[in-house]
This record gives structure tokens, sequence and C-alpha cells, in this order.
């Protein structure tokens, strides 16, 4: 299963990069026409919008894959054994509901996008919020093996 998560986060990394690097070269095309050509892309801040999003909910799996995400964890350096086992399993109990909450909601959200379009590329917006669901699914699968991995931890083994 390791080689299954790893796979999944570089192919995020990449899907992230990719996204990046397109999102910089519209805004950079932007910035061109509209100083050079004294002409508006209409297309390019829409497009920049819709990517950044989904570079938002792409990173927050991989930031929380990573451990990268802002912790306050005073009070978890502070504490040992059990209880700090204790409190680790809650916090990603808390990540597991927040996760099959974005899952459930972007269903919704997903299913009233295909009924709209977007205004300046006539994009539907089920494309544009089809990365809320995945990101959930994604951030429920990787906190599900977390907390099987801090539930099934020996105490003899570093901490989880």
């Amino acid at each position: 299963m390791k080689k299954f998560d790893d796979l999944i986060y570089k192919c995020l990394c990449a899907v992230c990069g990719f996204l990046m690097v397109a999102m910089m070269s519209v805004i950079f095309a932007q910035v061109v026409a509209r100083y050079a050509f004294q002409h508006s892309l209409s297309w390019s801040e829409e497009i920049g919008r819709y990517i950044f999003v989904w570079i938002t909910f792409l990173g927050m799996v991989l930031a929380y894959k990573a451990g990268a995400h802002v912790a306050l964890d005073l009070l978890l350096s502070h504490m040992r054994g059990a209880p700090k086992k204790l409190l680790k399993l809650v916090n990603v109990a808390l990540v597991i509901v927040l996760a099959s909450g974005i899952f459930i909601s972007a269903l919704a959200l997903f299913e009233l996008g295909t009924m709209q379009e977007s205004p300046a590329l006539e994009l539907p917006m089920h494309w544009v919020y089809s990365v809320i669901p995945v990101s959930g699914i994604l951030l429920l699968y990787y906190a599900l093996r977390d907390f099987w991995a801090c539930l099934t931890q020996r105490e003899e083994d570093k901490p989880c």
C-alpha cells in the first residue's frame, strides 16, 4: 500500500506543478497582452481563478500527506504514551469527518454545476467543481490510512 500512497502523492505533485506552470503562463500572457498590445484577454482571469481553485484543493491533500499543515502542537509535544496516541486519533478522526463533509457537500455542488456555465469560457462548471469531491476522497483515504496506522501501532514502535 505504501507504493500506492507514494504513486498518488507523486501524481498529485506532478498535477499541481503542471497547474502552477499553466496558471503562471496564463497570467503572464494576460499581462503581456494588456501592456504590450493594449488588449485584455477576456478568459485569462477566469481560467487563472479556476486553476488556482484546483491547486488549492489538491494542495490540501498534498499538505496533509506531507504533514505540512499548520498545527498547534505545543500540547502534543509534551505528551507521551496513551494520551498522545489518543489525541492523535481524535485529530485524525476530525480530519476524517472534515473529508467526509467535503466529499458529501461536493457531490451536491457538482450536481448543481451541471446546470451552470462559466461566463467567459462557457465551460460547464461541473468540470471546475470536480476537483472538490476528488480531493475529499483523497483526503479521506490518507486520513483513514493514518487512523489505521495509529490505531494498530504498538507502544514500542515510534509514536504515530
